[in-house]
Formats: structure tokens, sequence, C-alpha cells
């Protein structure tokens, strides 16, 4: 049990140095653009990124305390499963929704002599 939660633990700090690292590399290319553009602020960060970590930290903070308590008492399984696979089903299905957006709208610039009695409704996507 204890060589399982080092397994997770390490996940989890491998993904948090992955996620800085990145941002690192990002932020050295982003001050050179803005060097280049002549601009000398870099942007505000952006305010649904930050939502955004707060709720995978605690859906981290939650996946722990549950697969602690499933080590303990395995009824607890089903739970679990459910806490997972919910919003890992949601985030795949809006992935897909909006790539199927995007890619309407590629199709329509690259295409528009094919795709000109088509049209393109953004806001009713089936």
């Amino acid at each position: 049990m204890k060589y399982l939660l080092c397994g997770i633990l390490g996940v989890i700090v491998g993904f948090l140095i992955f996620y800085l690292l990145f941002r690192i590399a990002n932020k050295e290319r982003l001050i050179k653009k803005l060097q280049e553009s002549g601009k000398k602020k870099l942007p505000k960060p952006n305010f649904t990124k930050a939502v955004l970590v707060a709720v995978l930290f605690t859906y981290f903070v939650g996946l722990y305390i549950g697969i602690k308590v499933t080590l303990m008492d395995y009824s607890q399984f089903g739970v679990l499963a459910t806490y997972i696979a919910t919003p890992t089903t949601t985030v795949i299905a809006l992935y897909c929704w909006k790539a199927k957006a995007e890619n309407l709208i590629k199709i329509k610039k690259g295409y528009p002599e094919e795709t000109k009695d088509i049209p393109i409704d953004l806001n009713n996507i089936t």
C-alpha cells in the first residue's frame, strides 16, 4: 500500500514538474515574441485558466483521498470509479464538440466553393 501511494504521489509530482517546465519554456518564447513586436508587458493571466487549475487541484486531492479510502474499504471502488469517469467523460465529449466546431470552420474556409450551400451555425452543432 505504501508503494502504491508513493507511485501515485510520484505521478502527480511528475505532472507538476512537466507543467512547470512547459510554462517556463512558453514564457521564454512569449517574452521573445513581445520583444520582437515592441511590447513591454506580459499579458495578464487568464482567469479561466486559474479557475481550471484550482478545479484540477481539488480533483486530484479528491482522487488521492478516494484511492486511500478505497484501499481501506474495497466496497467504495464504485464511488471512486464514478468520481474518475464522470469528469473524464465530460471533458472528452466537450473536446470532441470543440474539435468538430473548429473543423467545420476550417473546412468552410478551405473549400468555400464546395460548401457555399452548407450553413454553419456554431450555436447549434449536433
